[in-house]
């Protein structure tokens, strides 16, 4: 009989791809968003270097437009997370009713339960029963807890790109 080889790249379903697609572009806004702060902060840093040198140019009108978008780009990403956060509400509420209604199943196991044997085997189920859902309420939240990530880092890369192309076109 002939012995099939493995393959060194196991196939990926659609999800892995899907996951990993969403990972490669977690770590594009990532890039892009350090990449603009660098080069904002060091347009920046030279008009505080000037400024130094000439009091006259503390008047720039960068300087007083500097907080206001920070606060302006930190509103909108705590929004945006606002606006996902309720997932998280939904997933925990799940959770509380899919226990309640466990445990109405689970109460017969324990008052039928006539040997020790029997109600550690009820518990055991239930405690089992209890830790799948205890694992999959955590990756939920996880998931929702990410797309929340994801929706906050928008208007920060936004902001962050908008002031480098107009502090490089600027100096």
């Amino acid at each position: 009989m002939k012995r099939r080889k493995r393959s060194r790249h196991p196939a990926l379903g659609p999800d892995s791809v899907r996951t990993m697609r969403r990972k490669v572009a977690q770590a594009q806004v990532a890039y892009e968003t350090t990449t603009a702060s660098a080069q904002t902060i060091g347009h920046r840093s030279r008009l505080i270097g000037l400024a130094m040198m000439n009091p006259a140019g503390l008047c720039h009108p960068e300087f007083s437009t500097m907080c206001s978008e920070k606060l302006i780009a930190a509103n909108q990403a705590a929004i945006a997370m606002a606006q996902r956060s309720g997932g998280i509400q939904r997933a925990w509420t799940e959770f509380w009713f899919q226990q309640l209604q466990r445990s109405w199943i689970a109460a017969p196991r324990f008052a039928t339960s006539a040997t020790p044997d029997r109600f550690m085997q009820a518990a055991a189920i239930s405690a089992g029963t209890l830790l799948s859902d205890w694992m999959a309420l955590g990756a939920k939240i996880a998931n929702v807890s990410e797309g929340m990530a994801d929706a906050a880092a928008k208007p920060v890369r936004r902001t962050a790109l908008n002031n480098a192309r107009r502090l490089a076109r600027a100096i």
